[in-house]
């Protein structure tokens, strides 16, 4: 019986260098997130639909990719990394005074439109999530790890860009609009549509002053002293004041410890994600048109669940990662040594035997049966204890004189 070789929509094979790639990232990545303190979870693959869907503005139904489990309860596999954690911490808020600093490794399922920034309906994702008292400096300790983890994969040209959620929630407060008109002004701002976000400001009826200081959002982006000063003049009501100081104050504290060039400011900046309720940040790598990074303070977002704390994470978008430093070629992998071992049948025990301590001592041994090589690495002729290395020819007696001879050292480059 024929069956179709062709892979869903949205989903890709992995294979042995991009995998070695990602595990390598991986690693990386949780050592330096490891270093502030943070412990790795796991949560499940699927979670049930009405998780999401009493969350308010956490995920459209349409992106979700659902199943029906026996009792005809609907599910639907993780669309979201935050919220399943949320649950897992209100579930055991006796361990959050003492473990409230969360890693994990995931991967995310939606069901992304062409047109999205994102049309994978799998990826992976390394991301935090941390259970504070929302210190503000805990915000500044979040964006340094954000950046440390990017400059620590070898990325260059990394370029942070900073938002308030406040700032665009309490200007949105003065249009005096339903919460559909909210969402649609949202993503239009988010978009950077200001043809659009006028006609629909014009259409909703929202006075000129505020229709104009909306207008304004998506052109408020660059750099710091600029997107503050012109800020200023549109900071109309006291929560845009506050959350303005509260932006100035955190470009402040970068600035003194030497992350300002990474910095800059977008108040357009208005994720989807309606749970970020502060300090928003994403970034990017010149070069490549999609964010690799975004995260921010979600304090609002824990009250769904009975939970009493405030919250701050990030998301690293490990796909792009990988396609970012294959193309830059600017993160190593730990290289082990690799050697062909050709050997006769009838001695396949001492080839074996031999195989294996050369493994032990760190080694990956590839056997032949034939002299069939065709890998390029050193060629082990073992009945004659002679090696080929790079079209150069010598001979050895045992393992360690091997490895002295051919320079390797404990298996690694």
């Amino acid at each position: 019986m024929a069956f179709s070789q062709q892979l869903p929509q949205g989903v890709t094979d992995l294979y042995a260098d991009d995998y070695e790639l990602k595990q390598a990232l991986t690693g990386q990545l949780q050592h330096v997130i490891s270093s502030y303190g943070y412990q790795p979870i796991q949560t499940p693959t699927f979670e049930y639909y009405d998780l999401f869907m009493n969350v308010p503005g956490t995920m459209n139904s349409d992106q979700m990719i659902k199943l029906i489990d026996r009792d005809g309860k609907v599910l639907v596999l993780r669309p979201d990394a935050t919220v399943p954690i949320a649950r897992m911490v209100a579930q055991s808020q006796s361990e959050v005074e003492t473990y409230n600093k969360f890693l994990y490794v995931t991967n995310i399922f939606r069901m992304e439109s062409g047109e999205s920034d994102r049309s994978s309906r799998s990826f992976s994702q390394v991301g935090v999530e941390w259970f504070d008292d929302a210190h503000p400096l805990n915000d500044i300790e979040m964006i340094v790890m954000a950046i440390e983890s990017l400059k620590q994969s070898g990325l260059k040209n990394i370029q942070l860009e900073l938002g308030q959620a406040g700032f665009f929630q309490s200007l949105l407060q003065e249009a005096g609009l339903t919460i559909e008109q909210q969402l649609v002004v949202q993503q239009k701002v988010d978009e950077k549509n200001e043809y659009e976000l006028s006609r629909l400001l014009t259409q909703y009826q929202v006075n000129d002053q505020i229709k104009n200081q909306l207008i304004q959002l998506p052109s408020l982006f660059g750099s710091p002293n600029y997107v503050i000063t012109e800020a200023e003049k549109i900071a109309v009501n006291r929560g845009m004041k506050q959350s303005l100081k509260r932006l100035v104050e955190l470009v402040n504290q970068l600035e003194q410890l030497g992350y300002a060039h990474y910095i800059s400011i977008d108040l357009g900046l208005v994720n989807h994600l309606n749970y970020y309720s502060g300090t928003m940040f994403q970034g990017y790598i010149e070069g490549y048109g999609k964010p690799i990074i975004q995260g921010g303070r979600y304090d609002q977002l824990t009250k769904y669940f009975d939970l009493e704390t405030s919250a701050i994470g990030f998301g690293i978008y490990l796909d792009d990662l990988i396609s970012i430093v294959k193309k830059q070629q600017s993160f190593k992998t730990n290289q082990l040594e690799t050697v062909d071992v050709v050997t006769e049948e009838k001695d396949f025990v001492k080839a074996m035997e031999f195989a294996q301590e050369l493994r032990g001592k760190g080694v990956v041994v590839n056997m032949h049966y034939e002299n069939d090589s065709t890998t390029g690495d050193p060629v082990i002729y073992l009945s004659e204890k002679k090696v080929e290395i790079k079209g150069e020819t010598f001979t050895f007696t045992t393992v360690e004189d091997f490895l002295t001879k051919a320079g390797f050292k404990n298996g690694n480059n």
